[in-house]
């Protein structure tokens, strides 16, 4: 599978699964910020972000499954 496969079968379908997790009020501001400097949700800026690091850690497995 390759990055541009790897991406869409990450990023589409339905979206039923939730991650939570507790941050500090410091690090919700500044993902506050960082989401509204990039003009996007903060639900996107970590799916982007996650998707990111998922593309980077197959490619460092020579992209297998």
């Amino acid at each position: 599978m390759n990055e541009q496969e790897l991406r869409k079968r990450v990023l589409n379908g339905n979206k039923t699964e939730r991650i939570n997790f507790a941050v500090t009020p410091e690090m919700k501001d500044e993902v506050r910020q960082l989401a509204e400097d990039n003009c996007t949700s903060i639900s996107s800026l970590i799916s982007s972000m996650l998707t990111d690091r998922i593309v980077a850690s197959k490619k460092g497995q020579g992209m297998r499954k």
